[in-house]
């Protein structure tokens, strides 16, 4: 077994949100709450994939509008 092997066997998985043991059900996570607060920065646009393409007028429409409707709630 190389160096590398022992490195990873010996470390545990943590929730890829809050860095609790992982749950085998909710895996990556730890638990219910941790997969939907994940699901839900998915939802509301906190978690981008890079992209060289410029937004579409479409796209620019729908962030101006979130952005208003954010401020407005502020």
């Amino acid at each position: 077994m190389g160096l590398i092997e022992i490195m990873t066997f010996n470390k545990k998985a943590v929730c890829a949100l809050c860095d609790k043991p992982q749950a085998k059900s909710y895996k990556p996570f730890c638990s219910a709450r941790c997969k939907l607060i994940d699901l839900g920065n998915w939802m509301s646009g906190d978690y981008k994939l890079p992209s060289e393409e410029a937004p579409s007028e479409a796209e620019v429409l729908d962030l101006s509008d979130y952005l208003s409707q954010k401020k407005q709630n502020v």
